[in-house]
C-alpha cells in the first residue's frame, strides 16, 4: 500500500494542473497528451492511483486544517444538517455548522467544487484511454485495463453524485429531476459547460455504475479498492435518490447476501480499522499518509490532542435521535454518551460521541468511505416502496437483531407505509451517524431540519442567518456553485446561480 501511495502521490503532482480552468478553477498549466500517454504506459494503474490518494489530500485547495480530502466533506456534509452537534461551536466547520459557509465566496462551495472535478478531469483522461470497444485488444498487453475502467468509471459516478448533491437538493424524483444540476463532462475538454439538469447528471452516474458493475464481475480486492460489491452499494444509493426502488432493490439485495455484519465488540471498537468485514472502501492511514492534525479524528476523538479532544471542539450526537432508540439494548447508542470509554474518565459531555476513535493514539486511524450496513436500509425502503412491507420488515429484522446486545431487537415496526419509511429514516439515521449522509438524506426526503426543539442540546446561536427550522426547500441548505466557476465558464452565469 505504502508503494501505491508513493506512485499515486507522484501522478497527482503531474496530473492536477492536467485540467481545464472550468473543471479546477485555479489550475492554469497543462500536461500534454504525450505525458499523459507516457503515464499510462508505465503504470496503467497511476491516474486511479491518483484519485485515491487526493481523498486523503491534505490542502489541496487552501492550507488549512478544514481541508483533508473526502472527509472533510463527509464532515461538513454531516454538521450541516441535525443529527451531529457542534458544542462548543469553535475551531474548525463551525462555520458549515452555521449554515454560514455556503455562499459563492466562501471556501467550502470552492474547495468541493475543485475537488470532485480535479478527479473526474483525471478519470474522463483516464477513461479515454481505456475506451471500452478497444478493452480486448488493451488486455493483450497484459494489464488488468478491464477492471481498472470499470474503477474509473465508479469513482466517476461517485464524485458526480457528491456534487449534484451538493449543489442541488434531494427530493421526491418528479420534483428535482428538472432542476439545474451541475455540468457534466465525460471527457476532458477546455469549454465549460452548462449546469444542464439534475436527471442529465443521473443519466450518466447510473451509465457509469451500470457499465462498470459489468466491468468489475468477480473482482473483489482488499477494501482500499473499489470491487463489485462495493460498485453495486453506491449504484443502489444512486438508484434510491433516482426513484428507480426496483432496480435499487436489486442492487442493494446483492450487498447484503454477498455481505456480514461487524460484532458488538467492533461496534465499539472506534471505527478506525480497515479491516472491520462491513468496511467495503476505506484508506488504510499510516504513518507515511497521514494528515495528522488536519485529520478526520482530530476532529472527532476526545481522548486525543486535536480539536475535538483538547481544544474542545467536540462532536455530539442529536439528544432527539439518541433518545429515539433503545438505550439499553441497540449496541449502536453505546457508541455516545458514555465515559468510560476514554481514556480520561473524568470526560463527561453529554451526548458526546465516541464512535470514531483512534485507538492507536498517533492519528493514524483508518477511515471509512463505504460500509455494507447501508444496504440493509437501501433495501428495506425500497421493499416498502415496491410494496413489500413484510419483507422490510424482515429486513430491519436481521440488522437490528445485528445491534442488538442480546440478539433480539424490541422496535415494532409500523405497517402504514409513511410511519414505516420514516422508521427506517430514523434508524439509517444512527446506523450511519458521521459517515457522510445526514444533509444528503434529510434532503432526499424532504424532511425539516430541526435544532429547535425542546430539550435540545443544540447551542444557542447555531445559525447565523437566524435560528429557525430549515424546511425541505430553504436556501440554506444546497450550496452556491463558486464564484470562480461563474466567473470563469461563459456558460454559467449569475443567473444560474443558486439563491
Amino acid at each position: 500500500m505504502k508503494l501505491y501511495i508513493q506512485i499515486a502521490l507522484a501522478a497527482i503532482l503531474v496530473m492536477q494542473t492536467a485540467c481545464s480552468d472550468f473543471l479546477t478553477g485555479e489550475d492554469s498549466k497543462y500536461t500534454t497528451e504525450e505525458q499523459l500517454d507516457d503515464i499510462l504506459e508505465r503504470n496503467p494503474d497511476a491516474i486511479i492511483l491518483g484519485v485515491y490518494a487526493r481523498s486523503i489530500q491534505y490542502a489541496y485547495y487552501k492550507s488549512q486544517h478544514d481541508d483533508f480530502g473526502q472527509k472533510s466533506i463527509d464532515i461538513s456534509v454531516n454538521i450541516s444538517a441535525q443529527d451531529m452537534v457542534h458544542l462548543n461551536m469553535i475551531s474548525w466547520f463551525r462555520k458549515n455548522y452555521w449554515m454560514e459557509d455556503r455562499t459563492a465566496t466562501t471556501d467550502r462551495p470552492g474547495r468541493q467544487w475543485k475537488y470532485c472535478y480535479a478527479n473526474i478531469c483525471d478519470l474522463n483522461d483516464f477513461l479515454a484511454r481505456v475506451p471500452r470497444e478497444e478493452l480486448e485488444e488493451l488486455e493483450e498487453l497484459g494489464t488488468d485495463l478491464q477492471r481498472m475502467r470499470g474503477e474509473a468509471l465508479t469513482l466517476r459516478a461517485y464524485h458526480y453524485f457528491m456534487l449534484v448533491n451538493l449543489f442541488q437538493t434531494g427530493g421526491t424524483w418528479d420534483k428535482i429531476k428538472d432542476l439545474p444540476g451541475v455540468p457534466v463532462y465525460r471527457t476532458t475538454t477546455l469549454e465549460g459547460k452548462g449546469r444542464g439538469t439534475v436527471s442529465e447528471v443521473y443519466e450518466l452516474i447510473l451509465e457509469d455504475y451500470e457499465e462498470a458493475i459489468e466491468l468489475l464481475a468477480g473482482y473483489e480486492p482488499e477494501n482500499t479498492r473499489i470491487g463489485k460489491t462495493a460498485a453495486k452499494l453506491l449504484a443502489a444509493r444512486a438508484y434510491l435518490y433516482a426513484g428507480n426502488y426496483n432496480r435499487a432493490l436489486q442492487l442493494s439485495a446483492d450487498v447484503v447476501s454477498a455481505s456480514s455484519l461487524m460484532t458488538h465488540q467492533q461496534y465499539v471498537g472506534g471505527f478506525d480499522d480497515i479491516n472491520n468485514p462491513e468496511w467495503l472502501l476505506g484508506i488504510d492511514v499510516t504513518a507515511s499518509n497521514t494528515t495528522s492534525y488536519a485529520s478526520f479524528f482530530s476532529q472527532f476523538d476526545a481522548d486525543l490532542s486535536g480539536y475535538g479532544g483538547a481544544l474542545q471542539a467536540y462532536k455530539c450526537i442529536d439528544a432527539r435521535l439518541y433518545n429515539s432508540l433503545d438505550e439499553v439494548n441497540d449496541i449502536r447508542l453505546a457508541n455516545f454518551n458514555n465515559s468510560t470509554q476514554f481514556a480520561n474518565p473524568e470526560l463527561e459531555v453529554p451526548y458526546l460521541q465516541y464512535k470514531f476513535r483512534d485507538t492507536g493514539g498517533k492519528l493514524e486511524g483508518d477511515l471509512v468511505y463505504l460500509r455494507s450496513a447501508e444496504a440493509w436500509y437501501i433495501q428495506a425502503e425500497s421493499q416498502v416502496r415496491t410494496g413489500d412491507i413484510s419483507g422490510a420488515h424482515a429486513t430491519l429484522d436481521q440488522i437490528s437483531n445485528a445491534r442488538a446486545i442480546d440478539g433480539r431487537h424490541t422496535y415494532t415496526w409500523a405497517t402504514n407505509t409513511e410511519e414505516l419509511l420514516d422508521q427506517i429514516f430514523l434508524h439509517k439515521r444512527i446506523e450511519l451517524w458521521g459517515e457522510g449522509h445526514n444533509a444528503f438524506e434529510f434532503n432526499r426526503m424532504e424532511k425539516p431540519i430541526d435544532r429547535t426543539y425542546e430539550g435540545s442540546n443544540h447551542p444557542i446561536g447555531n445559525i447565523l442567518d437566524g435560528e429557525r427550522i430549515l424546511e425541505w426547500n430553504d436556501r440554506l441548505r444546497i450550496l452556491q456553485i463558486p464564484i470562480t466557476e461563474i466567473e470563469g465558464n461563459p456558460e454559467i452565469g449569475s443567473g444560474d446561480q443558486n439563491a
